[in-house]
């Protein structure tokens, strides 16, 4: 959209702006001398003309010349929160205007802020040398300036006249503001009515009347967002409307619009579409289903054509009639209709709902129950904290949270605070503004907290996170707010996040790397899954495992040896379900041709060498001493770094945490106690 700002005529007192298709006269309150300001005090009731017929309200409604206390007109918590949650579509919809006025306000050290119909500011930006100014003046979030509460002021007295208004130095009512310049204009919706203010306040000596343009302009294109939206909900109940009456036929019918695209569909038209193995979700080019475009579709229905569509074996199976929507000499879509040549060859059976969580393959009772609660919880707007060992399925739960959610149609955004280094993570979440680091993108970046608005944010390995972007990301769970890197800017997004991390989140709590209040944010939505050496369903996971892949290779499914087998259900597996699914790739890769996976199939370096796998594989197939087994492999591990641990874990592929468990398990079954080297294993450390 472009916003045309002209000045038809400028004068000290009176002068127009041309805005668009529209045009605003501002009020335009100049200085006033003391010795006015002293007749005024002296007998308000003569003085009626000009600016004294705004101040006369401010007397009428008790206003102290000297200003409020600015802490008794600052309002905070829940209540701002409300306020600004009721201006969030403004702030978010209009973000590239807001933040385009913000840039030039400071540039030219201006504060920028946008008010409520109240007068209570729920945005601020700009600043530059004005920022200390505005901090001292109260022009903060959450600060009231109705003229009840501030006096003749450009915010306030844009509510009292209904029009933008410029209020220079001495014109305003309360001394601490008269040297302060302020230029604000209403931004309303298609009813009239004030739904916002815009205003840019500076210091008098910066007095810049085309600033006063920029919000009048930035006014203008708000008020052009709010009226699109409101449009925009008018067609949503249009669409609803459509949507219904499509259900109400009784064949098939499909909405295609001028795109080419598939836009709406009936319950029977998604059965048939299952039936026949067809893509048909929406947004599908419909030339990808059937081969005709949008022109094609046009010349039918304007032509009155059919269309059978044949089975396999060339009967008609059904035929595909055409009906053109339009409106004002435009072509908007096609209806098309899949009616049955014969009630005998056509018969539909509404399509099963794909299940949230059917991705995630699990018999065990336990990981069952932990499902069918993150099922419960994923139909709220909850945070949750998914607590696993790495590899057991985390982000798998995570999509079906999403998908069972209602904001299944939105993004699933993930991103690993763990992989990110300290420095970078706060970019990669919350976006940076332009230059506004070595190296930064000279436009800026959004984060992913904006791409994932909407939908859902999965943040794994959240424990990992800095305690101060902790702090940052449960200012955003409660309030939706959040500031780009390197901007002052406050932005919005609708986002559900769901946490995750394999540590110990209550020690970490106790220790003081976790905070206490993000962790009591996020406990009451926890989901927790158990290590793949504690479920039930080894055997049948590997099976599941091998069969899909085999599947997508196109290769007849090979079975499991029975000693394999027996191995998978004792092996620690220390990767979870992401080692099991690496070990059975490789076994199908080494086992070629042969339809039975055995033990040598197995990867050579599953029990960390080939020694040690030759030997385990032999003790398996004699008496199943599992337990020995990991305690070997994990003394040789350690001796083979001089038992340092954070080696050795990263050898094993597992935490440092897991080490030490298995350490101690080793210790306690009394395996030896010592490796080849004489480390005992109990004992062995490092940094």
């Amino acid at each position: 959209m472009c916003v045309t700002v002209a000045p038809r005529c400028y004068t000290r007192r009176q002068w127009a702006i041309v805005v668009g298709p529209m045009e605003f006269h501002p009020l335009v309150l100049d200085p006033v001398p003391v010795q006015q300001r002293n007749r005024f005090h002296d007998e308000p009731a003569l003085q009626r003309e000009g600016v004294f017929e705004h101040w006369q309200r401010c007397v009428a409604l008790g206003v102290p010349v000297d200003g409020p206390n600015p802490e008794d007109v600052l309002e905070r918590g829940a209540s701002l929160r409300e306020r600004t949650a009721r201006l969030e579509r403004l702030l978010l919809e209009g973000r590239g205007v807001l933040d385009r006025v913000s840039a030039t306000a400071a540039r030219n050290h201006y504060g920028f802020v946008v008010a409520d119909p109240d007068g209570v500011v729920v945005h601020i930006g700009g600043g530059g040398d004005f920022e200390a100014v505005a901090h001292e003046s109260r022009l903060l979030r959450g600060a009231h300036w109705s003229e009840a509460m501030r006096g003749t002021n450009a915010i306030g007295t844009v509510l009292a006249a209904d029009r933008p208004v410029f209020v220079r130095g001495s014109a305003h009512f309360s001394r601490p503001y008269q040297d302060l310049v302020c230029y604000a204009a209403p931004v309303r919706d298609p009813q009239g009515r004030i739904v916002a203010v815009v205003d840019a306040t500076s210091r008098f000596e910066r007095e810049d009347m085309t600033m006063g343009c920029g919000i009048v302009a930035a006014a203008h294109a708000l008020e052009e967002i709010v009226r699109v939206h409101a449009y925009r909900h008018a067609g949503a109940s249009v669409s609803s409307l459509l949507t219904r009456s499509l259900e109400r036929m009784d064949c098939p019918v499909a909405l295609v619009e001028a795109s080419g695209r598939l836009a709406r569909v009936n319950r029977l038209a998604r059965g048939m579409f299952d039936a026949r193995n067809i893509s048909g979700s929406l947004g599908t080019p419909f030339r990808e289903m059937f081969g005709f475009d949008f022109d094609q579709l046009r010349s039918f229905a304007t032509s009155s054509e059919t269309i059978d569509v044949l089975t396999d074996h060339r009967v008609p199976d059904h035929r595909m009639r055409f009906e053109l929507l339009g409106a004002d000499g435009a072509d908007l879509a096609v209806l098309v209709f899949f009616e049955p040549v014969t009630s005998t060859l056509f018969t539909i059976e509404p399509s099963k709902p794909r299940d949230a969580f059917e991705d995630f393959f699990v018999q065990d009772s336990g990981v069952l129950r932990e499902l069918e609660w993150a099922r419960r919880i994923a139909t709220t707007d909850l945070p949750v904290m998914l607590l696993a060992e790495t590899g057991a399925g985390k982000e798998l739960v995570a999509q079906g949270i999403h998908r069972a959610s209602n904001r299944a149609r939105g993004p699933f955004i993930a991103l690993n605070s763990g992989s990110i280094s300290a420095s970078l993570l706060e970019s990669e979440l919350f976006g940076y503004a332009p230059a506004a680091f070595t190296g930064a993108d000279k436009a800026g970046r959004e984060g992913h907290l904006a791409a994932a608005n909407g939908g859902t944010l999965f943040l794994d390995e959240v424990a990992e996170m800095p305690l101060a972007m902790q702090a940052s990301l449960l200012r955003f769970l409660e309030t939706g707010e959040y500031y780009r890197v390197g901007e002052s800017s406050l932005r919005f997004a609708d986002v559900r996040v769901v946490c995750a991390t394999c540590r110990d989140v209550e020690a970490l709590v106790a220790s003081g790397a976790f905070r206490q209040d993000l962790f009591y944010r996020l406990k009451g939505a926890r989901v927790t899954l158990p290590p793949l050496r504690d479920r039930t369903d080894i055997v049948s996971l590997a099976r599941y495992l091998l069969a899909d892949r085999a599947s997508r290779r196109g290769i007849a499914v090979p079975r499991l040896s029975e000693d394999v087998e027996t191995y998978f259900a004792q092996h620690a597996w220390p990767g979870n379900v992401r080692e099991l699914e690496s070990t059975i790739e490789i076994a199908m890769l080494l086992a070629g041709d042969d339809p039975l996976i055995r033990a040598r199939h197995l990867p050579p370096d599953i029990m960390r060498g080939g020694r040690v796998e030759a030997e385990a594989t032999s003790r398996i197939r004699r008496d199943g001493s599992l337990a020995e087994i990991e305690c070997e492999v994990l003394r040789r591990t350690l001796a083979t770094h001089g038992g340092n641990v954070s080696r050795a874990a990263r050898e094993l592929g597992v935490a440092r945490s897991t080490v030490y468990r298995m350490m101690r398990k080793c210790a306690n079954n009394d395996c030896s106690g010592s490796d080849d080297h004489g480390h005992r294993v109990e004992g062995s450390g490092g940094p």
